[in-house]
């Protein structure tokens, strides 16, 4: 901007003096002394001026958020080497993230020494990791003439976090449990409260558990078993494909796989659960199993990260690597839309021991809005509910469980529709 200006007062006094000389003008050619004087001047000043030597800071009072939660920035800066008169900052804002009522730049004065708080707003964003840039500031010469750009370092990450509902107790049947007290039925005798069977009294065995009603009959002594509750590994499995996902105008499914995986999860780590998290898609991105509100955390970080990929080589979940899940262990599969080859693999699972829950986003009522109202429409929708129908029934034939949940509806509503409370949860 200095040599910009610099150039235009140089070459407006040159034109004065050939002006001049060329009609012979006197007071012609003396026009050229303003612009020879401001060019000076400005020559001068950007000379003083020295290279900007400015810090800046970022302070955000979350580093973590949930979508459409406010996060609040402050930024602070100093100089080190001297004070400025006048500066112009302005906080360039990450892509897909806005402010809300609040301005992201400074004009004012900066001292040196320690730093100050310059600039405070709010920002919101949809899911998503945001990687904030330099700031992008303008120094000026204390007379106001020269002007030198300068970028100043100030890295801070946000993790924008799906938002979820909080379920109920999702009562799950696998077929491997592990040794520790939890929620989940084992199929084993033991301590409990579901009734699991009656045996012949043992020496050693509570008396409170004697069947008294049985030794009316039998007149011998019998004691009630219960099942036990225990722990055990669940693994969910976010469907990143892009052909798995449907776009709904600007918006696209993956979003509401992203809301309902954070939210099983949640519903599962507070059980006590040992639980993982593979999304499958542009890379495997896979959540190591864990426990408590530190593997939740980490779960949903990974939930940020997820983004919609069309490789070749995660095609089809055929590709998953089941080494990765522990034998006999409960799979939770998020997707919008399956296609044969993903029923028949679904099933293999199935048949290798695994316990495999498939909640299935069921957006034909979304993309019905987005669609003119008409005969070929309601033709289009209904032949849709059929094949959806159809799909999801060879599903439950082949014995795996599915949750078909309406983005409209709550996904707690959809869990009790198909009766996932306890003791009705499908084997």
């Amino acid at each position: 901007m200095t040599r910009y200006r610099f150039s235009i007062g140089f070459a407006l006094a040159l034109a004065f003096v050939i002006c001049g000389l060329a009609f012979r003008n006197a007071q012609l050619a003396l026009l050229s002394i303003p612009p020879l004087f401001y060019s000076a001047a400005l020559l001068i000043s950007a000379a003083t001026l020295p290279v900007p030597n400015i810090v800046a800071r970022r302070l955000v009072d979350r580093s973590r958020v949930s979508e459409d939660e406010i996060i609040e920035v402050a930024l602070a800066m100093a100089s080190h080497s001297k004070s400025y008169p006048m500066i112009l900052a302005h906080d360039k804002l990450p892509s897909g993230m806005t402010c809300v009522p609040g301005a992201n730049y400074y004009q004012g004065p900066i001292r040196a020494g320690q730093l100050q708080q310059l600039i405070r707003y709010d920002l919101e964003g949809a899911r998503g990791v945001y990687q904030f840039s330099t700031i992008e500031a303008l120094v000026c010469s204390p007379l106001g003439l020269a002007v030198t750009e300068t970028a100043i370092a100030a890295p801070i990450e946000l993790h924008v976090r799906p938002r979820y509902e909080s379920l109920r107790s999702i009562h799950i049947r696998p077929r491997r449990t592990h040794s520790f007290a939890g929620p989940i039925r084992s199929h084993l005798p033991g301590s409990g409260i579901d009734f699991h069977g009656c045996r012949t009294f043992m020496q050693g065995d509570d008396v409170r558990r004697i069947n008294w009603r049985a030794y009316a009959r039998t007149d011998e002594l019998v004691v009630c078993d219960y099942e036990q509750d225990r722990i055990t590994d669940v693994n969910l499995i976010l469907d990143a494909r892009a052909r798995a996902h449907a776009f709904i105008g600007q918006q696209h499914t993956l979003e509401f796989a992203a809301q309902a995986t954070a939210a099983i999860a949640a519903s599962f780590c507070s059980q006590g659960n040992n639980v993982g998290l593979l999304t499958y898609g542009d890379v495997l991105d896979w959540v190591f199993p864990g426990v408590g509100q530190s593997q939740l955390d980490r779960i949903l970080d990974a939930l940020a990260h997820a983004s919609l990929a069309d490789k070749i080589a995660f095609e089809d979940l055929y590709q998953i690597p089941t080494r990765l899940f522990a034998p006999n262990s409960q799979l939770v599969l998020v997707s919008c839309n399956l296609d044969q080859d993903d029923i028949e693999t679904l099933a293999l699972l199935k048949n290798r021991g695994y316990s495999v829950l498939f909640i299935s986003i069921n957006t034909l009522a979304l993309e019905q809005a987005e669609l003119p109202v008409g005969n070929e429409t309601e033709m289009a929708v209904r032949i849709a509910h059929l094949r959806r129908k159809l799909y999801l029934g060879s599903l439950a034939r082949y014995g795996l469980q599915v949750v078909d949940w309406d983005p409209n509806t709550s996904l707690g509503e959809a869990f009790e529709r198909y009766g996932w409370r306890r003791g009705r949860a499908m084997p």
